[in-house]
């Protein structure tokens, strides 16, 4: 007897094996399939609700039912039903909640979907599911307008953009306040809550004045938020929105001066100081005058510091390297250091002199500017400086607002002596014409009321 080791051949295995693993992969394909088309309307679902709660921030300001109809549209708009066979898309009634100077809003949306091949798993359809939020921070806002006498033609135009300006921003959760300035300048409208109808009364108030102070409505703008009493200030977004049509022909400044019969009782004076006028406005010729404008501001706002001079009497002996603002009363020292009177449009300007000429004053004026500009940006509260340029008169000079911007890719600018990336970046916009400036105060409303979360 013969034994043999090895093994049998059986045929016909290999396709029963094949149907068996062919329709497990089918079954996996089709499954992948549900799931990828799942995944888009997941997709399309979160981009719509995403497009919804940032609708609805925007809309914080008009109040919570303006809120969240304009979400409904939105999401409506981008999510339909039929849309990729999408049916009852849903968002929630917003969640809003304030903590902490800042206003979350949160939605939850879904959508239902057939199903395909899960139909042999007796899965007939299922519900799409998402949740989104974003965050407002409540804000302190500044309005800075140039009421000098060349915004004349257009102040009504002016008027209209600065209250749609206002407009936009919420009674609840903001507070916007007014500053002015011409020859000199003032706080005209405190921040506060429920702004509306006192600030746009406020702003049909402005009459032009004679000449363009830059640094006086810096000063007086930041000196606002300064003497504003809130205990959440630094947690909110604290922002200055400087409206100007001109070049910086006036400035403050600490003064040595001539004292005696016909000029000044003391010595130095802290003041404002510009270009000789000539015949025109010979009232402010050579003149140190106060640097808070009369309410309201109506010409002539201001009166020389040195009473007893007449126009032909010039008190200043020398500019003093730094001006010292003066105190506040509610706020204490603002910025007892001094500013700067040097910078970038002179770097060494020479300041021993009794009588400048036109030039260096409006070099003087520039710097002054620029120097507070980046002390403002210096201040704990983190604000942020925004400027809006009117071209409808000669010699708008884009360097020196991009620089009060500190604006990111500003072109005039040349970043290495501008741009400080340690300080924060405002927005710059220039009206060509009186109709984009209503476009241009609302574009920095919108860059202001940009979501941060």
């Amino acid at each position: 007897m013969k034994a043999f080791c090895g093994y049998t051949r059986r045929r016909g295995q290999i396709l029963p094996l094949f149907a068996v693993f062919l329709g497990f992969l089918l079954g996996l394909s089709a499954l992948a399939f549900d799931i990828a088309y799942a995944m888009v309307v997941q997709t399309q679902l979160v981009a719509a609700l995403d497009a919804a709660t940032l609708t609805a921030i925007r809309y914080v300001p008009q109040g919570d039912a303006q809120m969240a109809a304009a979400a409904q549209r939105n999401f409506a708009a981008n999510l339909p039903a039929g849309k990729l066979l999408i049916s009852n898309p849903t968002l929630s009634t917003p969640s809003k909640t304030v903590d902490a100077g800042t206003v979350r809003v949160a939605f939850d949306a879904s959508a239902d979907i057939p199903m395909f091949f899960a139909r042999w798993f007796r899965t007939d359809g299922m519900t799409i599911r998402a949740h989104s939020e974003a965050a407002r921070r409540d804000r302190n806002v500044i309005l800075v307008l140039d009421y000098s006498g060349s915004v004349a033609p257009v102040l009504d135009d002016i008027k209209d953009a600065a209250k749609a300006f206002v407009n936009s921003f919420s009674e609840q959760f903001d507070q916007v306040g007014l500053a002015v300035f011409s020859t000199s300048g003032r706080i005209l409208y405190r921040p506060q809550f429920n702004f509306k109808p006192g600030l746009s009364a406020a702003i049909d108030a402005v009459d032009e004045e004679y000449y363009t102070n830059h640094a006086a409505g810096l000063y007086w703008s930041y000196r606002a938020l300064q003497e504003l009493v809130d205990p959440m200030k630094d947690q909110k977004a604290n922002e200055i929105v400087f409206f100007t049509d001109g070049n910086a022909n006036w400035f403050p400044g600490t003064f040595e001066t001539w004292t005696g019969t016909g000029y000044c009782s003391a010595s130095p004076v802290t003041g404002v100081f510009g270009i000789r006028p000539g015949n025109r406005f010979s009232i402010y010729h050579n003149k140190i005058l106060d640097m808070e404008a009369r309410m309201p501001p109506l010409a002539p706002t201001l009166a020389p510091l040195c009473s007893s001079l007449h126009s032909s009497n010039n008190p200043v002996r020398r500019i003093l390297p730094q001006w010292i603002p003066e105190p506040s009363p509610a706020a204490g020292a603002i910025f007892p250091e001094g500013v700067q009177m040097s910078g970038f449009k002179n770097n060494l300007p020479n300041l021993n002199q009794s009588n400048p000429s036109n030039s260096l004053r409006q070099d003087i004026a520039k710097n002054v500017a620029d120097n507070l500009a980046r002390k403002i940006r210096q201040d704990p509260l983190s604000i942020r400086i925004h400027t809006i340029g009117y071209e409808g008169n000669a010699g708008l000079e884009y360097d020196v607002l991009e620089r009060l911007a500190n604006c990111e890719g500003c072109g005039a600018v040349d970043p290495l002596d501008a741009a400080d990336g340690t300080q924060a970046k405002g927005r710059f916009v220039l009206a060509r014409s009186t109709a984009e400036l209503l476009q241009a105060f609302l574009d920095v409303a919108g860059f202001i009321g940009r979501i941060t979360n």
